[in-house]
């Protein structure tokens, strides 16, 4: 089905279509999507570079029409700041308390995860954008605060992580706190000798969170991510079952997660051969795999990134259908795989092409793709550090939306 025919049985355009009508662009001459250029340096100041939110972190209201941002926060050009542009319209509002880190915001609630994260403050808040105010907060003196903190599913209380110690370096202890507008401040997990990161939310249950599980210092494992409840009942790796993969190193070990947003599986990349991180790591040399586990059996769809593929943080469209991912400098391609299809080895399909990248380093670039709700499109990072460098926003193949799920998904428009 064409995006022209979907519009016309919805009765409204989805929100790539109403993107169009503010931002120019391009038609990609091999897939024949189109490509809106939504900001770029060579159009603007270099010193102000628009880019989306790390990849785990809800960025979305007003079911998409409106996406959280941050401007300048590349290495090259300094401090970042945060906003929420319209999509529909390219207006830009600034909800958010100045000299502070946003992570996520709650579509519904319009509730964003506010950090205060300079010397001698580290304190989480929930920050109500609508009434512009401060509804909770946590704090833990002689802690360390890091930015990690993210919101649970119900977009109303949020877990955040304190530390002390050195990561992997030298012995870490980790507290996660649960807190809310109608929930005080909670400890929730306690662990001694482990660096307790990526907190995210199961999409499907508001009581269940995963993050990952470091030892410090570091030690080998084969599972990062551990999943734990509220209640604290249940503290646990994610399963692995015999047939899936194991990490040959620690830090191969399955990172930077996803949860599928039907809460079923747990996305992320691992490598089962050895290496080491030095002055001179780079990510993008590794062999990664691109992993897909059931967290309650262990089942693991996993299949390795052909050279270029892997472009560091991926996405997973809202039918939990496919997963997206930005090509390596080299490969400068947005791209879906089917999580399905992995039960049969590597499987792609191209949306797009864009502008090139040339620098790479530990910390990026990444292309930290986010899908928009009604899953019409991606917007993503792209051309660092060029003039070209920005944010740009793909039309999404109509044939790769699930039609177990269209229905429900165009109801979001």
């Amino acid at each position: 089905m064409e995006m022209k025919q979907r519009d016309e049985e919805l009765g409204a355009p989805l929100l790539f279509e109403q993107a169009t009508k503010i931002f120019d662009g391009w038609t990609d001459p091999d897939t024949g999507m189109r490509v809106l250029r939504i900001y770029t340096r060579g159009q603007n100041t270099e010193e102000d570079i628009w880019e989306t939110q790390y990849h785990q972190f809800q960025c979305f209201v007003e079911n998409g029409r409106k996406v959280l941002l941050a401007r300048g926060a590349s290495p090259d050009v300094g401090a970042a700041g945060y906003f929420l542009l319209d999509l529909t319209t390219g207006e830009i509002t600034h909800p958010f308390p100045t000299g502070h880190v946003v992570t996520a915001i709650g579509d519904a609630s319009q509730i964003a995860c506010v950090l205060d994260t300079r010397t001698g403050n580290h304190r989480a808040t929930l920050w109500d954008t609508r009434a512009g105010r401060e509804v909770a907060s946590v704090r833990v003196d002689g802690w360390e605060l890091d930015t990690c903190t993210s919101l649970l599913c119900d977009g109303q209380r949020a877990v955040a992580f304190f530390f002390r110690g050195s990561a992997y370096d030298e012995h870490v202890q980790s507290r996660h706190y649960l807190f809310g507008a109608d929930t005080p401040p909670q400890l929730v997990l306690e662990a001694d000798g482990y660096f307790c990161s990526h907190i995210q939310g199961c999409p499907a249950d508001p009581n269940l969170y995963a993050y990952d599980r470091w030892p410090s210092p570091e030690r080998y494992i084969e599972q990062a991510l551990h999943l734990h409840t509220l209640d604290g009942k249940d503290v646990t790796p994610v399963p692995l079952d015999e047939n899936a993969l194991r990490p040959a190193v620690m830090f191969g070990a399955r990172d930077h997660y996803l949860w599928t947003p039907d809460g079923t599986r747990i996305v992320s990349y691992m490598c089962p051969h050895k290496f080491e991180v030095g002055p001179d790591f780079n990510h993008f040399d590794v062999e990664w795999w691109l992993s897909a586990t059931d967290w309650q059996t262990g089942e693991d769809l996993a299949a390795k990134y052909p050279p270029g593929r892997w472009g560091g943080h991926m996405q997973v469209t809202p039918d939990s259908g496919y997963v997206v991912c930005g090509g390596a400098p080299g490969f400068d391609k947005l791209f879906a795989v089917e999580i399905e299809g992995l039960r049969h080895g590597w499987n792609e399909q191209i949306i797009c092409s864009y502008p090139t990248t040339t620098v790479t380093d530990l910390r990026g670039p990444f292309a930290y793709p986010a899908m928009l709700p009604d899953q019409s499109g991606v917007i993503f990072n792209a051309g660092w550090p060029g003039p070209e460098h920005g944010l740009y926003l793909a039309e999404w193949p109509a044939d790769l939306t699930s039609d177990n799920n269209r229905e429900g998904l165009f109801a979001l428009s």
